[in-house]
């Protein structure tokens, strides 16, 4: 029986990517200096109070949902963006295989949004899709959040499909974009 899950427990021998080793990256906006940094399970209550702010008291993600996605550093990059004052203010998280980027997560907190982190974030995410060789980017978005569509719109996604009851919470509907980033 061990011999069927010691794979689980041995060092991965290949050779990682760029964002299975990233650790910061400090950018300017608008006169401030920020910093993306790879998430950690230490900032677990701090994830769970961004969503709660954006989501209106709700937390689509779980802690342990949250931890496993956190906790994956083979092919899967959780960043939070951290203001001067190191105060964790958003996320983004994605996972990518060979052709694929898929991000899976993006939130900043109300009290900053609407000053340009969200697209800030989304660039970062986009750029590493590029460095990993990624053809596409994918994302799912509510198809009530007019905000967030406009922005990845605005970005150079397509809507492809939409995914009916996507959403557990309240069975809303998703509809699925794509950024192609080959000709």
């Amino acid at each position: 029986m061990l011999n069927k899950f010691k794979h689980l427990f041995q060092p991965v021998t290949k050779e990682a990517d760029s964002v299975d080793q990233f650790t910061e990256v400090t950018f300017n906006h608008q006169g401030l200096t920020y910093h993306l940094r790879r998430l950690k399970s230490a900032n677990m209550d701090q994830l769970l109070a961004i969503q709660r702010d954006v989501y209106q008291g709700q937390t689509p993600w779980n802690r342990l949902v949250f931890l496993n996605e956190v906790n994956k550093r083979e092919r899967h990059l959780y960043v939070g963006l951290f203001t001067p004052s190191d105060e964790l203010i958003g996320f983004i998280g994605a996972w990518y295989s060979d052709l694929e980027l898929h991000i899976t997560n993006v939130a900043i907190v109300r009290h900053w949004q609407n000053l340009g982190l969200g697209k800030q974030l989304m660039l970062f995410m986009i750029d590493q899709a590029k460095q990993t060789n990624c053809s596409f980017v994918t994302l799912e978005a509510k198809v009530s959040n007019d905000a967030a569509k406009h922005l990845y719109h605005q970005l150079g996604f397509v809507d492809r499909k939409i995914k009916k009851n996507y959403y557990i919470a309240d069975h809303e509907d998703a509809v699925s974009m794509e950024l192609l980033l080959v000709d």
